[in-house]
């Protein structure tokens, strides 16, 4: 690997007309304030798959040498999870960065090696050509459950639905947070949520692979569709799409008059406030892993927390990891474009270390859910590879604890009030 170069920039040195084909002038002024300390590099997980380190690309965007940047290696290895920005004194924008430099690729007509063959993308494209999106089918609403057409409030399930079926062999069973969001909606709401019958993906992964032709158009479809319905709230299951939805919308796009909440933030609340108490019984130790997506890009560490901590007279026995919050790794795999020997041990290490402390790993990104049950499907050569624990999402501990998990789905109800 090549040593790093902790020269700093001088005034002299910078090529601003690189820079301004990626950056705005706030961004430039985010850019240049790095002074090379390395913080960024010696915190980075993927740092040792990196033809270049993200201090030495920085430096070299500042530099003018594009050529050794717009490349697919050196832009795909980055995980976006934000680590390098917690430790970063300038607080320089890195993932920024990466996500504007990759755009600047996909602009230049540079592929991605992709994870699946690419089916992801393909999906999106699909969808990104299809004047409409996903249907409200029977097997989504559980029975005894209703939704409304029209409303204030919204829950946005995202790609579930899709993703469900790419994954089936890992048994993730993805549909049944949709289910229990739906559910959980019911009860805790004065009326059933808006599902938006002709939503397409939130396009987070087609953003962060600098896809922005492609993301614009699922992200402005989408707001058409919601503005249509008069929704004022979105409640979303998903890290993801909470981060794209919340921050991302506002920001490429018009008309976003729309508010954005997880729904541990919803249940939190209910919790607090008291209108909402569990009423059934699970026993279980739990540990939770942050996903990079509500965690460091959002800043939602607590409101998981509360819920679990108030669980425990309900048997839920919630044990922390040693690494949480801000310190708390990636997953290892970022949009389905890295996958490999080192994400496979960043994987292994986060398992290892839920297990010291709980029989079931829950969480909020439906991606950590597949990457880590990825991880436990594939055949082992060693025996101590193999690790024997329970992965969730948040939205169906909570369920089960509200005693609504029995319910099964209907397949030839409506659902519709």
């Amino acid at each position: 690997m090549e040593e790093n170069n902790t020269t700093p920039l001088k005034s002299s040195d910078i090529s601003i007309d690189f820079i301004n084909e990626i950056y705005n002038e706030e961004e430039v002024k985010t850019l240049l304030a790095c002074y090379q300390c390395g913080q960024c590099t010696s915190s980075c997980p993927a740092t040792e798959l990196f033809p270049r380190n993200p201090h030495q690309m920085v430096r070299l965007t500042g530099i003018g040498f594009k050529n050794q940047i717009i490349d697919d290696r050196a832009l795909r290895y980055c995980l976006t999870c934000r680590t390098c920005q917690e430790y970063c004194p300038q607080n320089v924008d890195f993932i920024e960065f990466i996500k504007l430099a990759r755009k600047t690729l996909i602009d230049q007509g540079i592929e991605y090696e992709e994870t699946h063959n690419g089916i992801l993308t393909t999906i999106n494209e699909l969808q990104a050509n299809n004047p409409k999106g996903f249907e409200i089918t029977s097997e989504l609403v559980p029975e005894g459950y209703e939704f409304s057409k029209k409303g204030d409030v919204a829950y946005f399930f995202g790609c579930i639905p899709i993703l469900d079926t790419v994954f089936d062999y890992l048994d993730v069973n993805l549909s049944k947070i949709v289910q229990n969001g739906i559910k959980i909606l019911n009860k805790v709401l004065d009326k059933p949520p808006v599902l938006i019958e002709n939503i397409k993906c939130c396009g987070h992964d087609a953003l962060w692979k600098g896809q922005f032709d492609l993301f614009k158009s699922l992200a402005e479809h989408n707001v058409r569709e919601i503005n249509k319905l008069g929704v004022k709230k979105i409640i979303t299951t998903c890290a993801e799409c909470y981060r794209t939805l919340k921050l991302d919308y506002p920001k490429y796009l018009d008309n976003v008059n729309f508010e954005v909440i997880h729904l541990s933030e919803l249940i939190a609340e209910k919790i607090e406030d008291g209108t909402l108490k569990f009423s059934d019984s699970s026993y279980k130790k739990v540990t939770y892993h942050d996903p990079c997506r509500l965690g460091r890009h959002m800043k939602v560490y607590d409101p998981p927390r509360d819920v679990l901590n108030s669980m425990e007279e309900n048997g839920i026995i919630f044990n922390e990891m040693d690494r949480v919050k801000e310190n708390g790794p990636c997953c290892g795999v970022s949009c389905f474009i890295n996958c490999n020997d080192l994400t496979k041990l960043m994987q292994i290490d986060r398992l290892s270390e839920a297990k010291k402390v709980a029989d079931v790993l829950t969480t909020t990104c439906t991606k950590c859910q597949i990457h880590f049950k990825c991880f436990i499907h594939e055949k082992k050569e060693k025996e101590s590879e193999k690790i024997d624990l329970e992965i969730t999402d948040l939205t169906n501990i909570i369920a089960e604890v509200m005693g609504l998990s029995e319910k099964r789905v209907n397949e030839n109800k409506e659902g519709v009030k």
